[in-house]
């Protein structure tokens, strides 16, 4: 089923195929849905859909509350002195249009995740900040089982937030690291939305979100991973450092 957007062009019912659990995208739509579980911890129900190219408009179901989560690439300048000079243009430039799509992604994504590498968690989420001060949650994976989550309570800007660990319950059962970000996102988009609902003589904004629960269970196609939560304090954190810009265009004229 298609139809017409105000623009004249095409939109199309979701497919509504999603994309299968445990593999490795750099960018994903994902649903979350927050329920609760039986133990009296929160259940978010966390499914990925693919991207779709910007010409393809789909209509989306109203039944999927969805955010983009973008996985980070490293920075270029650490990535172009590990190109080999043995690499042709064309090889090059595909490398470039990778890493470019992804960074286009990632500025426009609700969350996004990067690894902390050979860097300290906090100090490699400061970086993240920095290169994307309007994502409303940034998540650096600290290891296989941990991720440092930045969830901010400001709409002007990143810089008052909660600063939350979150760490599998059971280390050799993590489930998606990844996704531990969107979760949490997902937990504060359900809760502004409940609080919204039950107040009606005033509008209900993320500045009133409350700490972050001390655990949540992280279910992807219907498997729970228990988290556990801590460091619930809001807090304003400095102004991150900025991070060098992405490569230029790959369709520039730089390559033509």
């Amino acid at each position: 089923m298609r139809a017409d957007n105000d623009d004249g062009r095409a939109s199309a019912q979701h497919p509504m195929v999603a994309i299968y659990p445990g593999a490795r995208v750099p960018a994903a739509n994902v649903d979350t849905h927050t329920l609760p579980g039986s133990d009296e911890v929160l259940q978010v129900h966390v499914t990925r859909y693919p991207v779709e190219p910007p010409e393809v408009m789909w209509q989306e179901p109203e039944t999927l509350q969805l955010h983009m989560m973008a996985m980070v690439p490293r920075p270029w300048a650490e990535i172009e002195p590990l190109i080999p000079e043995s690499w042709s243009t064309e090889a090059r430039r595909k490398q470039i249009q990778d890493h470019f799509e992804q960074e286009q992604r990632a500025e426009s994504a609700s969350v996004v995740v990067a690894e902390a590498g050979d860097s300290p968690p906090l100090l490699a989420l400061d970086r993240l900040r920095g290169r994307y001060p309007y994502a409303r949650c940034t998540g650096i994976i600290a290891d296989k089982h941990t991720v440092l989550v930045w969830l901010t309570t400001s709409r002007a800007d990143s810089q008052t937030g909660y600063l939350v660990t979150m760490s599998a319950a059971n280390p050799q059962e993590p489930g998606p690291v990844s996704l531990y970000p969107s979760a949490l996102y997902g937990w504060a988009r359900w809760w502004h939305g409940q609080a919204a609902s039950l107040i009606d003589e005033r509008t209900v904004t993320i500045a009133e979100l409350p700490p972050p629960p001390l655990s949540l269970d992280v279910v992807e196609a219907w498997r729970p991973y228990r988290v556990d939560l801590t460091g619930h304090d809001r807090m304003t954190l400095p102004n991150p450092p900025t991070s060098p810009r992405p490569p230029v265009d790959p369709d520039g004229p730089e390559f033509h």
